[in-house]
């Protein structure tokens, strides 16, 4: 099967059998990149491809074309759920929640035997709560460590920025507008362990940090706690789903 991670400013890709990675694809939307993906699925016996997607729709649509062409078998994608694999999802209204968060949330529940903070660091960071009983307590989004807060507002263009709840920092938001945090006086280099020291207290004791993205390992360097980079902690949500 093809498990294939979306995301704002890269797609990811990987290609297992009998749950063992044999090969693996990466690359930003340039110009190529559906030709490019086509060729390396083109070398692949693909029976299966899920999808975890935050593409807008017309590289969605481009997607789903190359995946028709390419993969005869059924494409499933997935969706944020009220609950998964014994975790319950913490959204005021679930489906909201970022699928690839979730996803991600998924992969965590499975690693982590105690409370957990995972924070996902790309073009936008993410930061999610989930005790070990499994139980999402919400997050935050900030902009990435390279991305402007003018770029931030355009992933996230179809949500209001005068929205009240953005206001509020007290606590893990259970929306993606009271998720959103921007401190237009700091920087997410400085933000983020704020962020994280504050909410440490409403876990239990000694809660693990799981971080993934392009830029965990900046993150793990700012942080004041130990934290594990898991790379590939989305696609492990999705492969235990995919399984389910």
């Amino acid at each position: 099967m093809i498990l294939l991670d979306c995301g704002n400013s890269r797609l990811k890709a990987q290609y297992l059998q009998a749950g063992r990675l044999q090969a693996s694809f990466a690359c930003s939307y340039q110009v190529d990149w559906s030709e490019r993906l086509t060729r390396w699925i083109k070398s692949l016996e693909c029976t299966q491809a899920y999808l975890c997607s935050v593409l807008d729709s017309a590289r969605q649509a481009t997607l789903e074309a190359c995946l028709a062409q390419r993969c005869a078998a059924k494409v499933t994608r997935f969706r944020s759920e009220p609950k998964a694999l014994g975790v319950t999802n913490g959204y005021d209204e679930p489906g909201r929640l970022g699928v690839d968060r979730w996803m991600a949330l998924l992969g965590a529940a499975e690693m982590s035997a105690t409370d957990c903070i995972v924070i996902d660091a790309g073009s936008a960071i993410t930061l999610d709560l989930l005790t070990a009983d499994g139980r999402h307590l919400g997050g935050a989004i900030l902009p990435g460590f390279n991305t402007s807060i003018e770029a931030f507002r355009k992933i996230f263009s179809h949500i209001d920025f005068s929205h009240a709840a953005i206001a509020d920092t007290s606590s893990p938001g259970c929306s993606t507008e009271a998720a959103i945090q921007i401190d237009y006086q700091h920087h997410s280099i400085e933000s983020l362990p704020t962020l994280v020291n504050r909410w440490i207290p409403l876990l239990n004791d000694n809660p693990g940090l799981l971080l993934t993205g392009g830029d965990a390992a900046r993150v793990q360097r700012i942080l004041e706690q130990p934290a594990r980079i898991v790379p590939d902690l989305v696609f492990r949500g999705m492969s235990r789903l995919a399984a389910r």
